[in-house]
């Protein structure tokens, strides 16, 4: 495993841009959302798919591939390669913290409202065993509705009638922030964990992990949580932050392809967790079953890598292992600095503009993500969602809100053409636009 850098240094942005296709023809504001894949990243998928047309491809060459992935994903969050495994996606890893976790019947999970759905019906699907769930701020019993469609609640839950789902108002609001005393109201002797994202989806708010998880240690409360969101935009430090169990996916800001996800947990903590599920990938023989050396034996892993199912992706991996080798180069303090610098020029740009964000503006809850709201009442976030994607410009309609998503690709000429199309909205020159 490589030493980690978290040494500042010059970073061509321009450079970085010209990786990024994409730049040339949209105004990408999306990356929460999905990825626009950069040359580096299709340069090693061009190359394994050659090399697997014209050969079939070398295993063992895959294999070094997927340790090489592990260690780089290790060293950009401050792990040990033992404490990584290669998922299918967030909801993958996730799913083996609820179903692995010691939970009994009468145990409660502490939730919010700001979570993804996809860490709440891991959790809501516990109940059937007794496990019951508990809601900060009162809960979201009724299912609170994601603009984008899906509910973020619906199971019997505890804590109150339910609060609803949106975003704070106002540029400088809380944002969703969960604090320590909002989880010490809810929290109690039965509280044996508390699912939360490092950054929430909508309104993209930064919580304090390190401040809730020391408060979970103290109590013995196991924290896991949801960075797809932080990883790959943020410079996220495991160490540091100290929580049991963190997932992710790279199909976002690590810019892979779908079908990778990352799971983290620490020693002391993986090594109470038994799989769900078994597979010859999670054996401590896996590799020699290669050379003809079969056992029956349940031989698990000692590591992480005992959640590991079947054949890996080997092709997202390669990809996964070029991208991480590129953000590693750059260095994640670089990316964190880079993308924070943008998302204050966003907020001025669109404060200035009379447009109404929800996001933390400012202090350290911020993050790549801006979610704002049209000027007035009377104009709908999904109208103007549309008129932007119309024009060029990709966003995702989150929360009744738009969310922009930034990236290493952005710059401030992009902010200024994004600004530039939300001022001509409503008016009589608001199409067509000349953004692409």
């Amino acid at each position: 495993m490589q030493a980690r850098d978290r040494s500042p240094a010059a970073v061509d942005w321009d450079s970085v841009r010209a990786q990024f296709p994409v730049t040339r023809d949209y105004l990408y504001f999306d990356l929460a959302n999905k990825c626009p894949l950069p040359l580096f990243s299709t340069a090693a998928l061009a190359d394994y798919v050659d090399k697997q047309q014209r050969s079939g491809g070398d295993k063992a060459e895959w294999f070094a591939t997927i340790e090489s992935a592990r260690g780089r994903f290790a060293t950009l969050i401050n792990a040990h390669p033992d404490e990584i495994a290669f998922t299918k996606n967030t909801s993958e890893g996730l799913n083996i913290a609820a179903n692995c976790l010691p939970l009994s019947a009468g145990d409660t999970v502490i939730l919010n409202q700001y979570e993804h759905p996809n860490n709440v019906y891991c959790w809501l699907n516990l109940e059937r065993r007794g496990v019951r769930v508990k809601w900060i701020g009162g809960g979201a019993a009724g299912g609170a509705t994601d603009a984008g469609g899906s509910a973020t609640g619906g199971g019997a839950t505890e804590g109150g009638a339910s609060t609803g789902g949106g975003a704070a108002e106002g540029a400088g609001g809380d944002g969703g922030l969960v604090t320590v005393d909002m989880i010490d109201s809810v929290a109690d002797e039965t509280t044996k964990v508390v699912a939360i994202s490092s950054t929430t989806y909508a309104p993209g708010t930064r919580n304090d992990i390190e401040s809730i998880v020391r408060y979970c240690r103290d109590r013995g409360i196991y924290t896991v949580v949801d960075a797809v969101q932080s990883v790959g935009t943020l410079d996220v430090d495991v160490k540091a932050l100290g929580m049991d169990i963190l997932c992710t996916s790279a199909h976002k800001s690590l810019f892979c392809p779908h079908g990778i996800g990352v799971f983290y947990a620490r020693p002391e903590v993986r090594d109470l967790l038994d799989p769900v599920y078994v597979a010859r990938a999670g054996m401590g023989m896996a590799a020699q079953i290669e050379y003809g050396q079969i056992s029956y034996t349940l031989d698990q892993s000692n590591n992480a890598k005992k959640f590991e199912i079947g054949n890996h992706n080997y092709l997202g991996l390669t990809v996964l292992d070029a991208s991480l080798a590129y953000l590693l180069a750059l260095g994640m303090p670089n990316v964190e600095a880079r993308l924070i610098d943008l998302n204050a020029y966003l907020v001025q740009r669109l404060t200035g503009a009379g447009y109404r964000v929800v996001s933390p503006a400012d202090g350290p809850w911020r993050s790549a993500i801006v979610c704002f709201r049209a000027r007035t009442d009377a104009q709908s976030a999904r109208d103007l969602h549309g008129y932007l994607e119309r024009n060029g410009a990709i966003t995702t309609l989150r929360r009744d809100t738009i969310r922009a998503s930034l990236g290493i690709y952005n710059n401030e000429s992009d902010i200024d053409r994004l600004v530039d199309l939300l001022r001509r909205y409503g008016t009589e020159s608001a199409e067509p636009s000349e953004a692409r």
